[in-house]
């Protein structure tokens, strides 16, 4: 297990030769170039769990400070980026290594659950969102190399348990909005930050949607794209934001960690509410808006 999660953490990086013989050991395929990993995780898929936990919606921030806590209680200097999946992964191999060769029960017992916390605390947290999302849409060596990673990190969660509570992530995430407390950038915001509408949308879910809903939209990034969208047709943009939303919890609650699933899966949910009132009162407007354009 310990080798199989280095080999997947170096798999995240940027395509080299030595990853070809790991890829073929995994049963994984070649592994692809280096323009399909840039647009996999570069431009689609951002590897930094503070984007997805973070209620900044970037990378750093809370999330990346609490990730790089989690060494300085293990008396590691954090790396730069401790918040990268790579680094990530490899922390994780690293602490199942060290359980692994610990000599006495108590040694054992105490990097167990430096294992266990780690596990729960900050990678299920955002990988089975993240991994479940790739697996649907990204490159083929990439969906592979998802489905493998997700397998592992749910039999390690089996392996060591279930917590006694959630993650801090979930616990201290803001709460949902009022319809009506929203200016566009902050409603952009708010859809685009992971922890705050359940969901992980990427660009080219932006520009299906311009397709979709016969709305023309230039390309772009993705708060700019959806800015636009809203501005051309607020009610339809509504509408497909409020199907999203319910997709993504369906979606969540086909993990088989309920102590995740649920979360993830309740905060869609939620904010398919929030969108459905917008939506019904962005009609409102709408109607009477055209009400006084006829009568003047």
């Amino acid at each position: 297990m310990i080798e199989l999660l280095r080999a997947l953490a170096c798999l995240s990086e940027p395509p080299l030769p030595a990853h070809t013989k790991i890829a073929h050991i995994l049963g994984l395929g070649p592994p692809p170039d280096a323009a399909t990993y840039t647009d996999c995780f570069l431009l689609q898929f951002h590897p930094y769990a503070s984007i997805y936990l973070g209620p900044e919606g970037m990378m750093g921030g809370v999330a990346r400070d609490r990730i790089a806590g989690f060494w300085r209680a293990l008396s590691l200097d954090p790396p730069t980026e401790p918040d990268h999946l790579t680094v990530m992964l490899a922390l994780y191999a690293s602490l199942v290594e060290r359980e692994t060769v610990a000599r006495d029960r108590t040694s054992r017992q105490v990097w167990r659950n430096a294992r266990k916390a780690y596990l729960w605390e900050h990678l299920l947290p955002w990988l089975l969102p993240y991994l479940c999302r790739m697996q649907e849409l990204g490159p083929e060596f990439y969906r592979h190399w998802a489905a493998l990673t997700r397998e592992v990190l749910l039999t390690e969660a089996e392996t060591v348990g279930v917590p006694e509570r959630q993650s801090l992530h979930f616990r201290e995430a803001p709460s949902l909005p009022s319809g009506e407390a929203f200016d566009l950038d902050g409603l952009v915001a708010w859809v685009l930050t992971p922890i705050h509408s359940g969901m992980i949308l990427l660009r080219r879910d932006l520009l299906a949607a311009g397709c979709q809903l016969g709305l023309g939209v230039r390309n772009g990034e993705r708060r700019f794209v959806l800015k636009e969208l809203l501005k051309e047709n607020t009610v339809e943009v509504f509408g497909w934001l409020t199907t999203s939303a319910k997709e993504w919890s369906a979606r969540h609650r086909q993990y088989s960690t309920p102590l995740i699933s649920e979360w993830w899966a309740d905060r869609a949910q939620a904010t398919a509410t929030v969108f459905h009132t917008l939506q019904q009162l962005a009609e409102k407007h709408h109607h009477a808006a055209a009400a006084v354009s006829l009568i003047s």
